[in-house]
């Protein structure tokens, strides 16, 4: 299994939403909550390896976590974990909550 690279962790995250089958997947995840690789590929439409290969970058990306419950996989959204790395990028980009919250009233 990969270890977790705090250098790689921002590029690695943002090439996950980099591809419009990954996206497909996010949104479709975002719906459902979870959702096994088998009817993921089902609802795409695509071959289960061509999904796997997908969810492994979304994985590696920290976007979605997995769990396995015997010979099937489950996918879900890692919502935590895109929190953190956006608050990340937010610090590493100086937004304050201050600048957030002024963007937000429309000041």
């Amino acid at each position: 299994m990969f270890l977790p690279n705090p250098s790689h962790e921002l590029p690695d995250h943002f090439l996950a939403f980099a591809n419009p089958t990954r996206l497909r997947i996010l949104e479709r995840l975002g719906k459902v909550g979870e959702e096994s690789v088998n009817d993921l590929a089902a609802y795409l439409r695509m071959s289960q390896p061509r999904i796997s290969w997908h969810l492994r970058m979304l994985r590696l990306g920290g976007v979605i976590r997995t769990r396995r419950e015997g010979r099937q996989v489950y996918c879900s959204l890692d919502v935590e974990n895109i929190a953190r790395v956006r608050a990340r990028l937010d610090q590493l980009l100086g937004i304050t909550d201050q600048m957030k919250l002024h963007e937000e009233v429309g000041a």
